[in-house]
């Protein structure tokens, strides 16, 4: 399936605990119109060009020819090795980055390998990030990875959030990093300063070379009180959460029972249409803003971002009653009340929330899987009415 979707608007980052993750597909670059596609594979042929931006939704995608303009792109596994003129945004489980791209990329995935060059940032969460030799990132890199090792240079500066940090090329300016272990090899060359926290010195090859200062800091650990505050935190997201769901359930019982039922139905579709609104809605609500300063109106855009939040928070309930009515089906228990599979999805997803990387992932697949989910409800149960009309 193909259609057009206006987009208008500047890039910004959302820098929340998940860091890269959900800023990193927030807000797309201006363009004029983008092309949608979706399925089980999906695919860009050598000899293609798309002359605008690309929103690319299947198990899997698949890039080898030319996109002039943006690509978003989310699925199973996400491979470009064609030449992307503007950003490139995905999210995946395995992902490969082999060719130009022009602008920034931002990219979350459990496995991601970046052999291309990137024009601008890169901003990268992964289980295990390679950038290989023949990668270079051209602006500031920024990572949050279980197993990181940066084999391309990098111009800019370096920020990262790492269980192991390898260094092996050079960083024009400065290194900040928070690891348990840095290992600077023998190609590492920083042109600022280096500043890192953790509980172990910084493993560096004779070679290794920081043209600045070098500073350590011991890691803040929370004395006496910390496990309880971090379920104290958890416990609050959790009730919070399971309070919106159950509000859900007395209010629309029914829609809170077709709306799992649909994810579970069209998950593809449901994560294309999800993707197009947390993409597309911050878009549309700060042109009706702006066009409202001058027209009269100004306040609409707000509303529209007020509904967006509303709508990206109800997602967790949503997801939670799928996950929670899978569960409770594999141990027999198909009968049990909507509440109950929403408590037992709740404490699960928020269980996964407390996972470094991998509860950000999760976060995404849960905001986008359940905007489509929600939207595809909505659609689907005005449908018999419109009919008859």
């Amino acid at each position: 399936m193909t259609t057009k979707l206006e987009r208008h608007g500047r890039r910004q980052v959302s820098c929340l605990p998940t860091l890269m993750i959900l800023g990193a597909l927030l807000m797309p670059g201006l363009a004029l119109a983008a092309e949608f596609r979706s399925g089980d594979l999906v695919q860009v042929g050598p000899q293609e060009v798309i002359d605008e931006d690309l929103y690319a939704f299947g198990r899997v995608v698949s890039i080898l020819g030319t996109v002039r303009g943006d690509v978003i792109a989310a699925g199973e596994q996400v491979d470009i090795s064609g030449t992307v003129e503007g950003d490139v945004m995905s999210a995946s489980a395995r992902s490969r980055i082999s060719s130009q791209v022009r602008g920034s990329l931002r990219a979350a995935s459990n496995e991601l390998l970046v052999s291309g060059p990137v024009g601008e940032d890169a901003i990268l969460a992964a289980g295990n990030l390679i950038l290989t030799p023949q990668a270079r990132v051209g602006g500031d890199l920024y990572l949050a990875s279980g197993d990181a090792r940066v084999n391309a240079p990098v111009v800019g500066e370096l920020h990262a959030a790492a269980g192991t940090l390898t260094l092996s090329a050079p960083v024009g300016q400065d290194v900040r990093a928070e690891v348990d272990t840095l290992r600077l090899n023998e190609g590492a060359r920083i042109g600022g300063n280096l500043s890192y926290r953790g509980d172990r010195d910084a493993q560096m090859a004779p070679g290794a070379v920081v043209a600045g200062t070098v500073e350590r800091f011991d890691p803040e650990r929370a004395r006496g009180r910390g496990p309880f505050l971090g379920l104290y935190f958890w416990a609050r997201s959790l009730i919070g959460l399971f309070a919106l769901g159950l509000l859900l359930v007395l209010l629309s019982p029914n829609f809170a029972r077709r709306a799992p039922a649909m994810l579970r139905q069209q998950p593809l579709p449901s994560l294309g249409w999800g993707a197009a609104l947390f993409v597309g809605i911050p878009i549309a609500a700060i042109f009706v803003f702006l066009v409202g300063l001058f027209l009269g109106g100004w306040w609409i855009g707000l509303f529209i971002l007020a509904l967006h939040a509303l709508a990206i928070a109800l997602c967790f309930p949503v997801v939670g009653m799928l996950i929670g009515r899978w569960l409770l089906e594999r141990f027999h228990k198909a009968g049990a009340h909507l509440v109950v599979a929403l408590l037992v999805g709740l404490v699960l997803l928020t269980l996964v929330g407390l996972v470094p990387v991998l509860g950000g992932l999760a976060a995404l697949a849960t905001i986008l899987f359940g905007l489509g989910a929600l939207l595809l409800t909505v659609v689907r149960s005005r449908q018999p009415t419109e009919a008859r009309a």
